[in-house]
């Protein structure tokens, strides 16, 4: 029978897994967007404050987070929320995916509305109005847990929350006022978690 690896060391090896597996997810995720979108990337942002900027460090940071010392010595999570992390990790890219081919052509990773683009209401968006994000959430949620420690899943949700409060919060002044029918969406549909407005 094998020595157990150490529970320091165990937990330093699941929190690269989960960072891993976060940055593998966007990666899988950038690659099964639908096709249409590639024009979109190459595109400046619609924003000049720089907020799909503030969106990518934020994301990094995430990263940091979770692989930080800092983190390491936080209090400790069960053994289980490592592969549990992994979960979240698969299901936040789930949802992400569904989310960009629920919108097909209309998907972009800028903020803009294209003339005659329709108010989507099938698939997640019935659910909620920002599945996209909420999936990117889960993922880096995943990514936190995977550090088995109490403290990184707090950090890392609130810098990526963060980061998509902003975005979302110009995303939806952008659609209020430029795609007919958002505001009554708005109105009948969660922002981002199904049971909080």
């Amino acid at each position: 029978m094998g020595r157990a690896v150490p529970r320091g060391v165990g937990d330093v090896l699941w929190s690269a897994v989960g960072v891993a597996g976060a940055f593998g997810g966007i990666r899988l995720m950038e690659a099964l967007r639908p096709p249409v979108v590639a024009e979109d990337a190459a595109r400046p942002t619609s924003r000049p404050d720089g907020v799909d900027e503030l969106t990518r460090a934020y994301f990094f940071s995430a990263g940091a987070i979770v692989a930080s010392p800092l983190v390491a010595a936080s209090v400790r999570l069960p053994r289980w929320s490592g592969p549990a992390g992994l979960a979240v990790q698969a299901g936040g890219i789930g949802l992400r995916v569904w989310a960009m081919r629920t919108l097909r052509g209309h998907y972009a990773r800028t903020l803009r509305v294209v003339d005659g683009q329709p108010v989507v209401r099938s698939g997640p968006y019935a659910a909620v109005r920002h599945p996209g994000y909420l999936g990117v959430l889960l993922l880096w949620l995943g990514a936190a847990l995977t550090a088995r420690n109490a403290l990184a899943p707090v950090l890392t949700t609130a810098a990526v929350g963060t980061a998509y409060r902003h975005r979302i919060e110009a995303e939806e002044a952008l659609l209020r006022r430029d795609l007919a029918g958002y505001a009554e969406y708005a109105v009948t549909t969660r922002r981002l978690v199904p049971s909080i407005r």
